[in-house]
């Protein structure tokens, strides 16, 4: 149970055929009745010309000396959303050892012109007390907690921890903006040199929010590969708020179990209204300013048997997003999940027709505008696009499978039809969004060459590679989108085969990667 505490009430210390042609052909004659859609063109049809890469504004380290040491030290802090994303913070992290300690987040606002000594050494307004549950797989315990209720306006500092076992750094966490804002995704990212490239350049770029798209530590099992990575990474997610998904690597780490218990997300949409705990969805949906986001597994980890309650759950919540866009509350409806829907990396290919079959029925039916995943380790950038064709009504697929992972190469058949700019390298994309317009821009490094060898590495010099633009649906494309959800006699009339696909995918996934 959570309550607020006086930490004045303790002593405070603060020191430190062909597979295109079969996959198309069973795609065919799914299409319902089809929403308008954006451009990820200029307003004169023209392509977009990536602009010249802005400096990096730097920012603020951690605050190492307000560490106190302590037998059982907070390790891994990330943030992420839970609640509403102006006014809530989730702070998860990890202690080491047989037992847990009562561990706290405190926490409070400050002003923009407070002076360094008062953010490190003030003492914190309001104390939060955290829950534990043993991590999974290792013999750790795994502590969440949020701040709640906090000024929107102001950037808040915290600290998580315990006089038993040790205080973490103070981290601070800028507000979210209203009006203008960004987002980086990426997926597929690892503990090796490539990723920490890429890692420290997203540092460099800021962004309000961190969306990643599975495959992230890829311990393959190896818990300890996890708290490898969660250290690498806390300089960044201790302070960015970060929404993940899981990919086909993390079902490897118990079935996914690892990532439930390390991630805190909001519950599943179906069950939010009711006020269900499930800290560690899967599959779950947030609001971010005017942009509501839905975040699946497409079928990740389809042995914990929750696919079948996925699929209601993605219809019912966009479904509700298509009606609430059409209302005016927000402007655009992007999903994120870990495995393409169409793809051009060489030896891969959608490969699971029943399920992309119905995620694009679904997709298109609500007018969904982005596509966000991961998976394949190139970049490519769809045009609006359904059923493997450029079609105007249809979504932006933005495959970033770039975090660092490995490089893989294009299909030597080259690109579809679909494809409107790909790259061989690292990077992330960069999403600024503001009033009924989303600016994209991919910023990427090459490999040293494109040899099995060379593709092992990068020196890392980052650039603009590509950008492109989406602008929210007309008012008319929007009241076409509004549609009904369906229920399970529909939606899940095909899953017997819907999952033996999905299985069979997932087999041939892991066997692409060794």
């Amino acid at each position: 149970m959570s309550f607020p505490r006086d930490p004045r009430s303790r002593p405070f210390s603060l020191r430190p055929l062909t597979r295109r042609r079969f996959v198309a052909g069973s795609l065919a004659g799914l299409a319902l009745t089809a929403c308008g859609g954006g451009s990820s063109r200029s307003a004169d049809g023209s392509l977009l010309t990536p602009e010249p890469m802005p400096e990096p504004i730097p920012q603020p380290e951690p605050i190492p000396d307000t560490e106190v040491p302590g037998p059982m030290m907070p390790r891994g802090l990330h943030s992420s959303l839970v609640g509403d994303s102006h006014t809530s913070r989730t702070i998860t992290w990890f202690t080491d050892g047989e037992d847990a300690p009562v561990s706290w987040l405190e926490f409070s606002s400050f002003d923009d012109d407070a002076d360094e000594f008062a953010i490190q050494h003030d003492p914190f307004e309001f104390s939060v007390e955290a829950s534990s549950s043993q991590t999974t797989g290792i013999e750790s315990f795994t502590h969440r907690a949020s701040a709640d209720g906090i000024d929107p306006d102001r950037p808040l500092r915290y600290r998580v921890g315990s006089d038993e076992g040790g205080w973490s750094a103070v981290y601070v966490i800028q507000p979210s903006p209203r009006d203008e804002w960004s987002f980086i995704h990426f997926g597929d990212h690892g503990v090796g040199e490539l990723a920490q490239l890429v890692t420290a350049e997203v540092m460099r770029t800021p962004s309000d929010l961190l969306m990643l798209a599975g495959d992230l530590s890829y311990a393959n099992g190896d818990q300890q590969i996890w708290d490898e990575w969660f250290e690498q990474m806390q300089p960044l997610l201790a302070r960015r708020i970060t929404m993940a998904a899981p990919g086909n690597h993390e079902q490897k780490d118990f079935g996914g179990d690892t990532f439930k218990n390390r991630f805190s997300h909001p519950p599943k949409p179906l069950t939010s209204s009711f006020g269900a705990n499930d800290p560690g969805s899967t599959f779950y949906s947030f609001d971010f300013n005017r942009v509501h986001f839905l975040v699946t597994t497409a079928g990740a980890l389809i042995g914990d048997g929750t696919l079948p309650e996925e699929l209601l759950n993605i219809e019912v919540d966009l479904a509700n997003a298509a009606f609430r866009r059409l209302r005016g509350e927000i402007d655009f409806i992007i999903v994120m999940q870990h495995f393409t829907i169409w793809t051009d990396q060489l030896d891969r290919s959608p490969a699971n027709f029943t399920l992309v079959a119905l995620e694009e029925n679904i997709f298109l039916r609500y007018g969904v505008d982005l596509v966000i995943v991961g998976h394949d380790h190139i970049y490519q950038r769809s045009a609006p696009m359904f059923l493997g064709l450029p079609n105007p009504l249809g979504y932006v697929q933005m495959m970033v499978g770039t975090g660092g992972a490995s490089i893989r190469l294009l299909d030597n058949d080259g690109t579809q039809i679909w494809s409107e700019s790909s790259f061989v390298g690292i990077g992330f994309a960069h999403y600024k969004v503001s009033k009924g317009k989303i600016k994209i821009d991919y910023i990427g490094a090459p490999p040293l060459d494109m040899s099995d060898a060379g593709r092992e590495y990068s020196e890392g010099v980052f650039e603009v590679l590509d950008s492109a633009e989406i602008s929210a649906k007309s008012l008319l494309a929007c009241s076409q989108c509004a549609m009904p959800a369906r229920g399970p006699d529909v939606l899940l009339k095909n899953f017997e085969a819907i999952a033996a696909h999905t299985h069979d995918r997932n087999r041939r996934a892991l066997r692409h990667c060794g």
